[in-house]
């Protein structure tokens, strides 16, 4: 019973994002002081004991852990809900309101950002790897928050086909800079599966204006998210739209910063049977529904991550998530200095 309770820490975060919102919009101190819960969770992550291999199965309900699912996925349309309300109260006409407004759109863009990074990308890729058909429509809604819904096609016919070798997007190069990753990542992941639609379609060398380019699900989703904008623009104003696409490039920009520490260095894993980087934390492992338990996934892909055992299979990390994040953006050199060892050495064991 207790690891079901352990599960509702991944409540924790977006709730604070929601009684931000609801209270809102905030003078400009006050809206600094509601960074503090994230900054706790960090430190919470860092001072987290270590997963006890031999305890680490859980036993969880299905239900009770698909309830936490649909639960965060309803906080995150609703959260983005209030971030258009809020932005749209944002008050322009005066230099202390113009000072008040910017300070309150880049504590939007920090902790919408990070719920959408954290919390509702990550439950939408658990979703889209489920068989129901429902979950992964809803795993698509979630991703359309952040304007990353091609990232489905990227992940599944790409990612978990070539995990941990030199042809995968998403395993960066050992020596691999976060922002050359990022940029690279960003693109190619687009480009897979624009070519992916063209290839499934019989379209490879047809024009864009094809009539059966309509069956294209990533101009789909173009075609709708333009015409979401276009109401965000409308019924609430320049500065939601704004901080909607800001706040759509944060949640990104975070997952990809997971996707990069996870992989890092291992173009040649599969090789040492290492498909990612192990993480120790506790709380990463419950706070973020099992998604840490990244080795078991690429094993079973189709497997609820409440389900997915604990494995050692592949180089530590030192840190969790969180402070991973923070870890691969504030100082990367160093991150990539102290993995290169962690790697030199767990390779070095293996032969």
């Amino acid at each position: 019973m207790f690891d079901h309770l352990k599960y509702l820490t991944s409540f924790i975060f977006p709730a604070c994002v929601v009684w931000f919102l609801y209270t809102g919009p905030h003078d400009a101190v006050t809206a600094l002081a509601w960074t503090m819960p994230l900054w706790t969770i960090i430190l919470v992550d860092w001072l987290s004991p270590k997963i006890d291999p031999i305890s680490s199965k859980h036993i969880v309900s299905a239900w009770f852990y698909d309830g936490i699912l649909y639960g965060l996925s309803f906080l995150q349309f609703f959260i983005i809900a209030l971030l258009l309300i809020y932005a749209s109260q944002l008050q322009w006409n005066s230099t202390q309101e113009i000072v008040v407004s910017i300070v309150n759109l880049i504590v939007l863009r920090i902790l919408v950002g990070t719920t959408s990074g954290s919390s509702a990308i990550i439950v939408a890729h658990e979703l889209i790897h489920r068989p129901q058909v429902h979950m992964r429509i809803l795993g698509q809604l979630l991703m359309y928050t952040v304007c990353y819904d091609y990232f489905a096609i990227a992940h599944i016919r790409g990612h978990h086909l070539t995990v941990a070798t030199p042809d995968d997007i998403e395993t960066a190069h050992l020596g691999e800079s976060f922002n050359h990753y990022w940029k690279r990542a960003y693109t190619e992941h687009f480009n897979y599966a624009w070519n992916y639609e063209l290839q499934r379609l019989g379209l490879t060398n047809t024009p864009i204006y094809h009539y059966k380019m309509l069956a294209n699900t990533v101009l789909q989703g173009l075609i709708l998210k333009f015409f979401l904008l276009i109401l965000i623009a409308i019924y609430f104003g320049w500065a939601a739209l704004f901080i909607f696409l800001f706040q759509a490039l944060s949640g990104v920009r975070l997952l990809e910063t997971i996707n990069y520490y996870q992989h890092w260095g291992l173009q040649q894993g599969k090789s040492a049977n290492a498909l990612a980087w192990v993480n120790q934390s506790s709380f990463t492992e419950y706070a973020l529904v099992g998604l840490s338990n990244h080795i078991g996934h690429h094993q079973n892909s189709a497997t609820p991550f409440y389900k997915i055992e604990y494995s050692e299979q592949g180089p530590k990390m030192p840190y969790g998530y969180f402070v991973s994040n923070l870890w691969v953006k504030l100082n990367n050199k160093s991150f990539r200095r102290n993995s290169a060892l962690i790697l030199k050495d767990f390779f070095s064991q293996r032969n």
